[in-house]
């Protein structure tokens, strides 16, 4: 086995909930309005059981090949040469998910809070403490994950407690207003989003001791990662209304300068920034670990530590050059990529899924011929 540590259930769950919450925290709230208008807290809320599902599906098929990560499971179901070009899609996905998270915490930190600072130091910061992280091993990043989760939590239930006395119901008005395509665009965006890229727990799961209750234990610490989320993009639409909802990047910071308790409790952006910052960190470095576990297997190396320096300074290249601008990942890079993360997380899993259950019927007819 590559992996010599083994993640708990806990561990795992704790993994899942902060790949689900990830950079989404800030950025989910923009993305969904974007579609959706004024509904966009419907279909964040329709696409908690929705993403439930879809997950399902994902360990489903992992389940039918326990002690197999994603690229032994294509390899298995397709044959040797599509399953390997199926696995260099999944990392060329999985480098670009860890440079893009690592983009979007340079480009979140220069402009909101150390704007004379260059963007690449911030970057190679990032960079560093990714690859550190995924150095000490999988089991080390479980752990972390188990420590830190309850910061996430906690901030996004504070922001909505205090948030509260400036809630305005008519925000929501006129309901289910935008058309019908426009909500099932709103839908898709919060399976996909959120959910969808969770894709690469498969590379996980054959490091996770078996325990009872695994599959239920994830299924519900997405479900709970995506429920918060329902809950910042409605409190965001009852603050902010859905034009400014729409029209700021990172709307969850706003709300928290929004914040003023009788002069006593307000500028808590940082601890805003801070939470985001563990969750995004939690997310790039499960992609991070995943395309260099990948790519291991892929070339079946004995270790994968080996790789962890070029991977790191690979992200680090590809973080500068992803895209020239914030402006350019908002009006560009994330409509087009609802599209890829479907690709990646329902049609082909899907079709796995399917040629897996044929190829099983064909063999049970066979023999019982």
């Amino acid at each position: 086995m590559l992996e010599q540590g083994r993640l708990g259930t806990r561990q795992l769950t704790t993994l899942t909930f902060m790949m689900v919450v990830g950079d989404m925290m800030l950025i989910y709230p923009s993305v969904i309005t974007s579609y959706a208008k004024q509904d966009s807290w419907i279909c964040a809320l329709v696409g908690v059981p929705l993403g439930m599902a879809l997950l399902a599906m994902i360990l489903k098929l992992c389940s039918m090949h326990p002690d197999k990560n994603l690229v032994q499971i294509a390899r298995s179901i397709l044959g040797f040469w599509p399953g390997t070009l199926l696995s260099c899609f999944y990392l060329y996905f999985f480098i670009i998910g860890a440079s893009t998270h690592t983009r979007e915490v340079g480009d979140f930190m220069t402009s909101q809070i150390y704007q004379y600072t260059p963007a690449r130091i911030i970057i190679l910061m990032f960079v560093i403490t990714i690859g550190w992280g995924v150095f000490h091993g999988l089991e080390t990043i479980g752990r972390s994950s188990e420590l830190l989760m309850p910061i996430v939590i906690l901030f996004i239930i504070v922001l909505a407690f205090c948030l509260l006395p400036q809630v305005d119901a008519s925000h929501l008005e006129p309901v289910s207003d935008t058309g019908i395509v426009s909500i099932l665009q709103g839908t898709l965006v919060s399976i996909i989003y959120p959910i969808g890229e969770v894709i690469p727990i498969m590379m996980l799961l054959p490091y996770t001791a078996k325990q009872a209750h695994q599959t239920r234990d994830i299924l519900v610490a997405a479900g709970l990662g995506n429920l918060l989320l329902a809950t910042l993009v409605t409190i965001s639409l009852l603050v902010l209304g859905a034009f400014l909802t729409e029209h700021n990047i990172y709307v969850s910071f706003v709300l928290s300068q929004k914040i003023s308790i009788a002069g006593f409790f307000e500028r808590i952006e940082a601890v805003m920034a801070s939470s985001w910052l563990i969750s995004t960190y939690f997310k790039a470095i499960v992609y991070l670990y995943a395309f260099v576990v990948g790519c291991a297997e892929l070339f079946k190396l004995k270790q994968y530590r080996m790789l962890i320096l070029p991977a790191s300074m690979l992200v680090f290249g590809l973080a500068n050059l992803v895209a020239p601008s914030l402006t350019f990942i908002v009006i560009t890079i994330v409509p087009y990529w609802v599209d890829w993360d479907a690709t990646i997380s329902i049609i082909l899993p899907g079709m796995l899924l399917l040629i897996h259950m044929f190829k099983m019927r064909w063999k049970a007819s066979r023999h019982s011929g």
